[in-house]
């Protein structure tokens, strides 16, 4: 196991001894929901829950102990790794060399994250890579935990697949959201969204057409949508309602061309207001 002067990560019960710890297992709490058979670190909403699940029982008489405890599989080592280290960030503030060596013991142990993208992964997504983001993202004030800062409410509402899909991943200036469609009922009337289900009938997905996103995204400053795919919509409906829309297609699930690339730093240099950006 591994511990600091208030808390402990160990695989199981067996490794706590007659420590008297209290027992935070991260699963019961904070969970990894895939698309595919993609991996990736927690999201924003789950380190907010984690900081705040510690403070709560780290509040309790100085000589007790936390002991935080995956489940069984690498991939739930990795989860509490990362979410350990980011506590440290958010909560210690503490330098990413004195995170890596307090966790040194576990980081052999942990895997590497898996993008959505199907075929074989010709990068990798470290548990450091993601520590680094994040507490750059702190430095900037992008990411703040404080009174008046992270808002987890509205945060899992836009998360929803059923209410948006959309996430701002720079205040004020880059949303991330999922590409709309021109959609239609049996009667080929302009519809807000549509539900997508699986095979036996149980939902899989919602579909929002350009007119649901409107208010939501004048409600974050953005003035222009970038487009990274092929149309599957009217760009009028957005620019109808005074948001600009930006054509920069290419091929999904690759990396963007170098001339992709300029041209959206050149685009997000020049709109004053947000940008959002989606493919299909």
């Amino acid at each position: 196991g591994w511990r600091w002067s208030r808390a402990l990560l160990v695989d199981s019960e067996s490794g706590l001894g007659d420590t008297g710890a209290m027992i935070l297992r991260v699963e019961e709490h904070v969970a990894y929901f895939s698309f595919c058979d993609d991996f990736g670190p927690m999201n924003l909403g789950n380190i907010f829950q984690f900081c705040n699940l510690v403070d709560e029982y780290l509040q309790q008489p100085e000589g007790n102990l936390l002991a935080v405890i995956p489940s069984a599989g690498a991939q739930s080592l990795t989860n509490a790794v990362f979410l350990l280290g980011t506590y440290m960030i958010m909560r210690l503030d503490l330098d990413l060399v004195v995170i890596r060596e307090r966790l040194e013991p576990f980081l052999g142990r942990v895997v590497e994250y898996k993008d959505v993208s199907p075929g074989k992964q010709c990068f990798s997504l470290q548990v450091e890579d993601c520590w680094g983001g994040l507490q750059r993202a702190k430095r900037l004030g992008w990411v703040f935990f404080g009174p008046g800062g992270f808002d987890l409410e509205q945060y899992a509402h836009y998360d929803s697949a059923s209410n948006a899909d959309l996430h701002e991943v720079v205040p004020g200036k880059l949303i991330a959201m999922q590409g709309p469609k021109d959609l239609h009922d049996d009667c080929d009337c302009g519809i807000m969204y549509r539900d997508i289900k699986f095979p036996d009938g149980s939902f899989s997905h919602r579909e929002f057409s350009p007119a649901y996103y409107i208010d939501i995204l004048q409600s974050f400053g953005v003035q222009a949508v970038v487009r990274l795919n092929a149309p599957k919509y009217s760009a009028q409906t957005f620019i109808d309602a005074g948001i600009a829309v930006a054509e920069l297609a290419f091929d999904d699930c690759t990396p963007p061309p170098p001339d992709v690339v300029a041209r959206f730093l050149a685009l997000a240099e020049a709109v004053p207001g947000a940008l959002a950006v989606h493919c299909k």
